[in-house]
């Protein structure tokens, strides 16, 4: 096709577009040139109905090309009442969208809310657009079904946050029930539910789609990752040299202004902010972020930093969503985030407005991190890795069909009633055998009662169903402190302890004296003094995810029928790059065969000669297939099992663990391999590798 006629081509879609979009057209598109390349393949979709996957890199117009034909069809069909639910991972992201969306909606007439446990459900009879989290969701369809009748619509932002996940596997049943209850109460009129779904980074898009939109639904795939400008610095020492030399090193990006710094600790936040005042930054504003924050000082932070020209906001996970805090001339990552997934969202928030590049700074502690910041930034460039499918978490289950009960009228449901609502081939799978597990297992640790056929809650049952555990897959953290400034009488953080020797701490950067009194509960605390020490919070470490490993294979081009190995007298290395809980099986089989091995999240260590090394893997993989170890390891140390896990028995408790292990993946690289690759110790990418271990 000649340049003309690509031309002419974009011009009729534009036109043809335009068209079809007469009510919402001027209110979302007016103020811009040209339509995206995401909106122009996705909106004829979604205008017609359609069930579709979009998915294209970070500020790419997703939510433009979403919302504006949802709204077409809104007003061309005259829908009443609450039609469609914006369902997105956080609280903040849900603020967010309110924000950017109320301007448009405004003009077009259409009534914007948001149900969150922030923001109450007051205009129950007016709001016909909602924004709102998986937890809602379950509250509206568990205890007020009535205001989802004339429901439409649902669009599903950011999914890859959730999917894999409890979150995850709660909203993919909850699609379910909405599905069948909207249909039961819209007759056979009722066309059916769309579902529209919008993510930047997903492996394996139709396994996504099939899950939760269905095996019709479409894919709308923009590629174009953007281009990554980078500089990956190796700074040792304590936090504070660390982040001297990253300050020192942003001359190599001009006319940087505004930089977002992430970590992988809330502590690396309160203790550390205040080192990154060097240089030409050392009197500007620095902010600190992160989940323990309250939601005041989360949103004060966000709106200030996106407001100041010149500042600086290290922050945890909490800001690797779209949340709006304006344009970022300079992204710094104080070490690698444990997944690539993490990685491609944190250097996704920079940028925005050189077209199409990111600036990304990686501060390595050691020549590891150094390796894996190489291979992530390589990968950025390429399609995501495609990996292990997490299952579905046998806690949600048991979770789910109690809030499902609660949902129906007279709360109670047979088998085929249950199976008819969340039976599912599609990956993760929830089979029968699954479902009737679970049904039964309620029934043996006191949360059902069976008669005949017929489940209903038992009096456990309805004081789970009564409590706020119902709406929630959010592993609860024990009980907590919350810290109160006395000059301003507001939460500042939520903790999980102070040090009894110190005078006072350090909050997101501030330093805070701690003021004599207070209970188990809240302790009073009034910025002064230069205090060091930051609270104590209830933190959890999940090893490297498989996609980490996959980078790092590509990045030393070891191909997918090689099997990479190094020798230490008598010890190998094998690398696997398959992740903490694969190689953890792994190791347990072949220790059951007499070896000794040692486990890493990229490679086994044992004593074996490498001619006998691959027929002992494929041993090692048969057995696994007819003697599952994952039941008797400790699985939850390494993958999130869900906080409704410890209700279930221990017969269930152990097969939730052991359908942890995807046998196919496992079994396909088995069979990939072809050959075992000796590796020197003194080779050239001896170094490089070895870091890793």
């Amino acid at each position: 096709m000649e340049p003309h006629d690509d031309l002419d081509f974009l011009l009729d879609q534009h036109r043809s577009l335009h068209q079809a979009m007469p009510a919402t057209w001027n209110a979302f598109f007016a103020s811009f040139g040209s339509l995206r390349p995401v909106q122009l393949q996705a909106m004829p979709f979604i205008l017609n109905g359609k069930n579709v996957l979009v998915t294209a890199p970070t500020a790419g117009g997703k939510t433009e090309a979403a919302v504006a034909p949802i709204c077409e069809r809104l007003l061309r069909n005259k829908w009443p009442g609450l039609s469609v639910l914006i369902v997105t991972p956080t609280r903040a992201l849900v603020n967010d969208l309110f924000t950017r969306l109320s301007r448009p909606l405004d003009q077009l007439r259409i009534k914007l809310g948001r149900k969150t446990a922030d923001h109450g459900f007051s205009q129950v009879n007016e709001d016909q657009v909602v924004i709102t989290t998986p937890e809602s969701v379950e509250s509206l369809l568990s205890f007020r079904r009535q205001t989802l009748e004339k429901l439409h619509v649902i669009l599903l932002d950011e999914i890859h946050l959730l999917d894999g996940s409890p979150r995850g596997d709660q909203l993919r049943t909850l699609l379910s029930r909405l599905a069948v209850f909207r249909h039961h109460v819209g007759g056979e009129h009722f066309g059916g539910l769309q579902i529209v779904a919008m993510s930047a980074t997903v492996s394996n898009p139709r396994r996504l789609a099939d899950a939760y939109l269905g095996t019709t639904a479409e894919i709308v795939k923009v590629a174009g990752q953007r281009v990554v400008e980078s500089h990956i610095l190796l700074a040792s020492g304590n936090d504070q040299d660390r982040a001297k030399q990253a300050m020192l090193a942003i001359d190599q990006f001009p006319e940087v202004h505004k930089i977002l710094v992430f970590v992988n600790s809330r502590k690396q936040v309160d203790t550390g902010a205040n080192h990154f005042r060097v240089g030409r930054f050392a009197n500007c504003q620095i902010y600190g972020h992160h989940g323990s924050l309250s939601k005041e000082k989360r949103e004060a932070t966000e709106e200030r930093f996106k407001s100041d020209r010149d500042a600086i906001c290290v922050a945890t996970m909490t800001l690797e969503v779209g949340i709006d805090i304006g344009d970022i001339d300079l992204v710094i990552c104080m070490d690698p985030p444990f997944s690539l997934s993490s990685f491609l969202q944190r250097i996704g928030r920079g940028c925005r407005r050189l077209n199409g590049r990111t600036r990304v700074l990686g501060v390595a502690r050691d020549k590891s991190g150094e390796v894996i910041f190489k291979a992530m930034i390589r990968q950025a460039k390429r399609e995501m890795p495609t990996g292990p499918i997490a299952p579905f978490r046998r806690s949600v289950l048991f979770q789910q069909v109690l809030a499902y009960l609660q949902q129906t009228t007279k709360h109670r449901r047979v088998s085929n009633q249950f199976a008819g609502v969340f039976a599912s081939v599609h990956a993760p799978p929830i089979s029968e055998e699954m479902l009737q597990a679970t049904l039964g297992d309620l029934v043996q640790t006191g949360f059902l009662e069976k008669q005949a056929d017929v489940y209903t809650p038992s009096s456990t049952g309805w004081d789970f169903i009564q409590s706020p555990r119902i709406y929630s897959n959010i592993s609860a953290n024990p009980p907590e402190m919350d810290l109160i400034d006395v000059d301003s009488g507001q939460v500042v953080a939520r903790v999980a302890g102070l040090s009894d020797s110190s005078a006072g701490i350090r909050v997101a950067g501030q330093s805070f004296d701690i003021v004599p009194g207070g209970t188990a509960r809240t302790r009073r605390i009034r910025s002064g003094g230069d205090h060091d020490i930051a609270p104590d919070y209830h933190a959890r470490k999940l090893p490297y995810s498989f996609d980490v490993g996959a980078c790092l294979a590509g990045y030393f081009g070891i191909a997918a029928h090689e099997l990479v190995t190094m020798r230490f007298g008598e010890s190998v290395v094998v690398w696997t790059w398959l992740g903490m809980l694969i190689n953890s099986v792994l190791g347990a089989s072949l220790k059951k065969r007499g070896w000794s091995v040692s486990v890493g999240p990229f490679h086994l260590t044992l004593a074996c000669e490498e001619s006998r090394l691959l027929p002992l893997l494929r041993e090692a993989v048969k057995d696994v297939g007819s003697d599952n170890p994952l039941g008797t390891l400790k699985a939850e140390d390494m993958v999130v099992l869900g906080p409704h896990f410890k209700h279930l028995s221990p017969t269930q408790q152990k097969k939730a663990r052991e359908e942890w292990l995807d046998s196919p993946f496992l079994q396909a690289w088995c069979d990939r391999i072809s050959e075992v690759r000796e590796m020197p110790p003194d080779g050239e990418q001896s170094p490089e590798l070895m870091s890793v271990l």
